[in-house]
């Protein structure tokens, strides 16, 4: 039985030592837990296979449309943290196709990026609860907003721009105290915008233009704004005063300062519009508003009434500019006309009357009278030559001018306007042209 005993002794295996245990028991725990860390939610898993088949499954690195581990293969685009996914961003890759309705299914994303692409359809009802980043611009989607939006009570930051989005903004605002950038432009919307947008008390960035939006801006007064683009609308009426504090306020293409009334009744009679306001505008309580205060920029009728006075300003000066133009050359014409009447004049008494024998000019035209004709007191003697006619008349002459003489009475002036037309006279001969220089001659 000893021999027996000893023998079992010998044979008994030694047990393994305490580092080894430890050494198998890490293994295992290590093989284990990369598996419990990163495996994908399966509720996640679930929303983006049926995100990208609504896509129409485009080309997409690790992305499938069914099972797949997002988190454990980085699919392209898509963050995790732990096992969850909390952002898509696939922005400008040109995907089409739609939005689909499994978004509400994803458990924890903040952002979802899907901009400058071609992804048609509506926004879906149904809208992960707790999203943050909402980016849809520059797509194809059309139909309205939907009303579900009043959900996303976490969202930070929405735009929708660029898009073929239409009917009127609904009343979804009150709950999204967080909203601090909102971005609908580019769209179709109408209507005027709804009272809940007083409740953004965050809201810093707002674009609503290149709309149809209408109605007034009364319930934006009150918001923190910082950048406010509501250009290319259908805004009336008076731009509430706080609106002017905005740094980058934006508000062309509205037709401010005027209030769309309803059709006036049949029997009322219409009201003068220079004397009574519109219906639904109360002027006791609206004061009169400068241009300035109430659009910055002047309205139509006033640019108008300052156009046409401009205009007719510029026919005046224009029409005193040419009277005066034409009077200063009739005056130029006239003058050069005188001138040449004064030469041509002057030329002619030249040519008319010749100095006299001894050197002395004949009497100027406008003198006051010419000297007294004293008596001949000698007789002229007859020439006894008889050279002709010519001796005949001067003899003649000379005894008429000194009977003449004789029976005038002393201061007699000469008549220069008898003298001119004796001179200009075709009936005249040589006889008359004689007298005249004789009596010039004696006078002087």
């Amino acid at each position: 039985m000893d021999a027996r005993a000893a023998m079992r002794r010998s044979v008994r295996v030694a047990p393994p030592p305490l580092a080894a245990r430890a050494a198998v028991l890490l293994l295992l725990l290590l093989s284990a837990l990369p598996l419990s860390l990163t495996y994908t939610y399966e509720q996640d898993v679930f929303a983006i296979n049926g995100l990208y088949t609504a896509l129409g499954s485009p080309s997409l690195p690790g992305w499938v449309t069914n099972g797949g581990d997002p988190c454990v293969e980085n699919w392209q685009g898509v963050g995790c943290a732990a096992s969850n996914i909390t952002s898509i961003t696939l922005n400008g890759i040109n995907l089409g196709g739609q939005l689909g309705n499994t978004l509400a299914n994803f458990t924890s994303i903040i952002t979802l990026e899907l901009s400058n692409n071609i992804i048609g359809g509506t926004i879906p009802d149904n809208l992960p609860v707790t999203i943050q980043r909402f980016f849809l611009s520059g797509n194809q989607l059309s139909g309205s907003l939907p009303s579900t939006l009043s959900t996303l009570t976490l969202l930070t930051d929405m735009s929708l721009s660029s898009n073929h989005l239409s009917g009127e903004i609904p009343d979804v605002f009150s709950a999204l105290t967080g909203l601090i950038n909102l971005d609908f432009s580019s769209n179709n919307l109408t209507g005027p915008l709804p009272p809940s947008m007083g409740n953004l008390k965050a809201l810093t960035t707002l674009h609503i233009q290149d709309n149809q939006i209408s109605g007034t801006l009364d319930v934006l007064q009150d918001l923190p704004l910082k950048d406010l683009n509501i250009q290319n609308n259908l805004f009336s009426g008076p731009v509430p005063p706080k609106l002017f504090n905005v740094p980058n306020f934006q508000r062309d293409g509205n037709p401010f300062n005027t209030s769309i009334a309803p059709s006036p009744l049949p029997a009322a009679p219409a009201p003068s519009p220079s004397l009574s306001p519109s219906t639904g505008h109360v002027p006791s309580k609206e004061p009169t508003k400068s241009p300035d205060v109430t659009n910055g920029n002047p309205p139509a009728s006033g640019k108008h009434t300052i156009w046409t006075v401009k205009f007719v300003g510029y026919i005046l000066v224009g029409v005193v500019s040419a009277v005066v133009i034409v009077l200063m050359v009739m005056f130029c014409v006239s003058k050069h006309k005188e001138r040449k009447s004064k030469k041509v004049f002057r030329k002619s008494k030249k040519d008319v009357y010749p100095k006299s024998k001894i050197g002395r000019e004949p009497q100027r035209l406008g003198e006051p009278k010419i000297k007294e004709v004293p008596e001949i007191k000698e007789h002229l003697v007859k020439p006894t030559n008889t050279v002709g006619k010519a001796s005949n008349v001067v003899s003649n002459s000379s005894e008429e001018l000194k009977v003449n003489a004789s029976m005038k009475a002393p201061n007699v002036a000469y008549n220069t306007k008898e003298r001119e037309a004796t001179l200009y006279s075709p009936m005249r001969g040589k006889r008359e042209l004689n007298k005249i220089l004789y009596i010039i001659d004696v006078g002087i």
